[in-house]
């Protein structure tokens, strides 16, 4: 959708500019006053009132058609948007049927509760997930992650300075082998590497602050003691607070939509607003908790803090905008009167590229700032926040940058003589408010070649591509450099494109120059974006498109702009120009009415699917009518609707057997249609449990009992075991990762010396998950040590780093990968200690 909107931008600028132009250009210039330079291209140096009616027409076809393609490109946006929603991979996704219910009122936060209000719905209430407030254990987890990391760090860095070094270990101090006869090796005491210990109460470390401690035994304690502080933590879920909101999964998408729009709880703000289409890697985990009227106080907070953003951001504004006019401003400020002895290409450069390039700078600064107030206001999805910024970064370029920098360039071009007759501010502002028009011409011609060739370029990640391998030296880190791609924030991104197509529609016929440069923005911006997204950017999680519509508004926003703008200039002219007037604002009533109609026919689809898109099946799996609401129980829902596809996955079975390697993404669409059923006839009551995380706990269990003895490739071919797998994922979709996060393997390369064989071993008897799989250190042609990993098992076959969990989600190379982990975990534990160390490494 974005995209498309940088080709509707492209279409309407070129058929208005095809038109207006050859039309605008000889009334504005032909026997008309005799402006200087560019400013007699624009409407201020018509003369002649009866001129004025062919500007009017031309507004009147611009309106029109503006409004003919905002109504025809929402139209195609709802059809991409449902074809998009009701997708195979997205319709059988734990996304598709699951709500975030916030501000549920006490009496109300419990699964019973929840299960009674929304098993109503067809087809019923399959998970509930209530949030807790798990205090410390977040950070305790990424406590973990970090030392993880140093380890690995300091255990590479180790090995390569060593093969740096050429050191040559005495085989006799090395009298153990790993099995593969990689040999073990004694470091000595004079290489081992030591750092300092941050004190607690200090923010970060300093240079000889702190006790120094032997970096290895020190990282090897600390993942060990926190791996069972963890664990421990884990498995008493139920023990922490339990927060206000919950997230509840139906077994049908259209129920989890009729739950989203239906009128929930008798008092006033409870559980509401309801979200749907929630990314599991969207949630904003802190903001899980926030009352409705704490929200409200928040959003007036955050709107005032933006406001007062907006108005004193003005200030610079206006002092950017000044140098446009240097001559003006030497006669208010005489100290500046000698810059108009310099050379004409340098005040011309400075008048011109100077300004425009610092108002670029001055735009850049406050996005950071719009994003922590839309956090602050408690928006649950990173999404959102996006979104949000993105209102707020369009309102502070438009004010700032349209209405400030327009009436700033007017104002400061006629202030002399406004000081001397301040009665004649009307009439000056009218006349020369056309001639700020020179600055917003710069400008669209700066963002159309230095935004469109800076995104292009990528220059800092260019740059940093031969910086990071010098730092990037762990399989981690390699591995990380290799698979993350660069993303694109949206809420900066999309303002970006739409303040210009507000400047488009404002200055079109006030300045028509300004058109093929609003054209040339459009065009060198979609053609770099289609490239930018189909092989650079990667978004961490899709909206749905639901920024397109808010760009919508920033075309009626700036097409009210530009017809009040129109208003003024024929008032101006008096009883001249009276009839353009008046159609004028009968042109802004028929905007409006149109921007009304927009809304009240769209506006609901932009959250929510209409009934008729789902399947009928779905639609009739629901509360009887001629049946009591007490026989509706989600069980019987659940064995209604399995009756209803018993059919058609006894066929499947029936007719396919198990899939080979080369058809397992076939097999994946299967499987997940199988794990979309509600529920196998022959579990009973007890596993008909809605608690997410007990039944979560439950699969765990099961799935170890599965994979016990079980080698990994025989583990991946059974049906069986990906199916519990697929179902363990889903179950903990919404769960706060550090109730499930696992250690993750320290994950070293193998090297001839038999360092990390030592540090592998060292590392499991304290239980500690460790691995030297699909990583190698060596010598390379210079003689120094390099870590290489095996890109075709990890990034080509999807194997990821080894020992880590996937995200949650249903795609079959996830659930693989899940199954691959589980094993590892089985095979080390059960190693080290039995069932109890194993259920306690994986989190049971």
């Amino acid at each position: 959708m974005i995209l498309r909107f940088l080709r509707m931008g492209l279409v309407v600028f070129v058929s208005f500019a095809l038109v207006g132009i050859p039309v605008m250009f000889p009334l504005n210039i032909i026997g008309q006053l005799d402006s200087p330079g560019l400013n007699k291209l624009t409407i201020g140096n018509v003369q002649d009132a009866k001129r004025l009616w062919a500007h009017l027409v031309l507004s009147v076809l611009f309106t029109i058609g503006l409004i003919y393609y905002t109504f025809r490109e929402t139209r195609h946006y709802l059809v991409l948007r449902r074809e998009y929603l009701m997708s195979e991979e997205y319709k059988n996704s734990v996304m598709a049927r699951t709500i975030f219910i916030p501000s549920i009122p006490k009496d109300a936060n419990s699964v019973e509760s929840l299960k009674r209000i929304f098993d109503k719905f067809s087809g019923g209430v399959k998970y509930v997930w209530l949030n807790r407030d798990l205090q410390d254990l977040p950070d305790k987890v990424d406590e973990r992650q970090q030392n993880v990391n140093g380890l690995e760090q300091t255990i590479t860095k180790l090995i390569l300075a060593s093969y740096k070094k050429n050191i040559e270990l005495d085989q006799d101090q090395n009298p153990h082998r790993l099995e593969g006869g990689h040999q073990l090796a004694i470091i000595p005491q004079a290489l081992r590497p030591t750092h300092r210990v941050k004190p607690k109460f200090m923010p970060f470390g300093l240079p000889c602050v702190g006790r120094k401690v032997d970096s290895i035994d020190y990282y090897n304690e600390e993942i060990a003691r926190l791996n069972e502080d963890i664990n421990k933590k884990q498995q008493h879920l139920d023990s922490y607070p339990q927060l206000n909101s919950a997230f509840v999964e139906f077994h049908y998408q259209s129920a989890a939509q009729m739950a989203a729009q239906t009128l929930v709880h008798h008092i006033e703000m409870q559980m509401a607003p309801r979200y749907i289409n929630v990314n599991p890697s969207d949630i904003i985990w802190e903001n899980m908790n926030i009352g409705p009227y704490d929200r409200l106080v928040r959003r007036f907070i955050s709107i005032l803090i933006t406001t007062v953003i907006v108005i004193f951001w003005a200030i610079p504004v206006v002092f950017v905008q000044s140098i446009s006019s240097l001559n003006s401003l030497a006669k208010i400020l005489p100290f500046l009167s000698g810059v108009q002895k310099w050379p004409p290409a340098i005040v011309g450069i400075i008048q011109g590229i100077l300004p425009a390039v610092l108002l670029a700078i001055l735009i850049a600064l406050v996005p950071i700032v719009f994003a922590l107030l839309s956090k602050f206001e408690g928006i649950p999805q990173k999404s959102f926040v996006d979104l949000s910024v993105l209102h707020k970064y369009f309102f502070f370029q438009f004010v700032d940058v349209v209405l400030v920098s327009t009436i700033a360039g007017g104002i400061l071009q006629t202030l002399p003589q406004l000081l001397k007759d301040p009665t004649s501010v009307i009439g000056v502002l009218a006349e020369n408010l056309p001639k700020a028009s020179t600055f917003f011409i710069t400008f669209v011609m700066l963002q159309a070649t230095n935004g469109a060739g800076s995104a292009i370029l990528q220059l800092v990640p260019f740059i940093l591509s031969y910086v990071m391998p010098f730092f990037s030296t762990t399989p981690r880190d390699i591995y990380s450099r290799k698979t993350t791609m660069a993303g694109v924030t949206l809420g900066t991104l999309i303002p970006s494109h739409t303040i210009i197509f507000v400047l488009g529609i404002e200055y079109s016929t006030i300045a028509p120059l300004i058109l093929p440069f609003v054209i040339l923005f459009f065009a060198l911006n979609y053609f770099v974006y289609l490239y930018q997204f189909m092989y650079v950017y990667e978004l961490e999680y899709e909206t749905g498109g639901r920024a397109f519509p808010r760009a919508i508004r920033h075309i009626y926003i700036g097409m009210f702009t530009w017809q009040l703008t129109m208003v003024g200039l024929y008032a101006v002219r008096g009883s001249q120009a009276l009839g353009q007037l008046i159609i004028t604002i009968i042109l802004i009533v028929l905007t409006a009415f149109a921007l009304g109609l927009y809304d009240k026919a769209f506006k609901p689809m932009f959250k929510f699917l209409p009934m008729d898109s789902f399947d009928p099946v779905e639609m009739d799996i629901g509360i009887n009518k001629d049946t009591e609401p007490s026989l509706t129980s989600s069980k019987a829902n659940l064995i209604q609707a399995q009756h209803i596809e018993n059919d058609q996955v006894a066929s499947d079975q029936g007719q396919k057997t198990l899939m080979d390697q080369d058809n397992k993404a076939n097999e994946g669409l299967r499987l997940r249609k199988a794990t979309s059923n509600p529920v196998d006839e022959s579990y009973n009551d007890d596993q008909l449990e809605v608690d997410a995380v007990r039944f979560c706990q439950k699969l765990r269990q099961e799935l170890i009992a599965e994979t016990d003895h079980m080698q990994q490739d025989d583990a991946i071919e059974n049906t069986d075991t990906l199916m519990r797998t697929q179902q363990l994922m889903d179950a903990q979709a919404y769960m706060h990762p550090a109730a499930y996060s696992m250690q993750p393997a320290v994950w070293l390369p193998q090297d001839e010396l038999g360092i990390t064989g030592t540090e592998v071993k060292q590392l499991q008897e304290q239980s500690v998950l460790a691995t030297s799989q699909y990583a190698t250190a060596y010598r390379n042609k210079k003689n120094k040590g390099e870590v290489q990993i095996d890109e075709q098992a990890l990034i080509v076959e999807h194997r990821g780093i080894p020992g880590s969990l996937p995200v949650p989600g249903s795609n079959l190379t996830s659930v693989q990968n899940y199954v691959r982990t589980v094993v590892d975990n089985l095979n080390f534990f059960s190693a080290m200690g039995g069932t109890n160390v194993l259920a306690t490494g994986l989190g049971v």
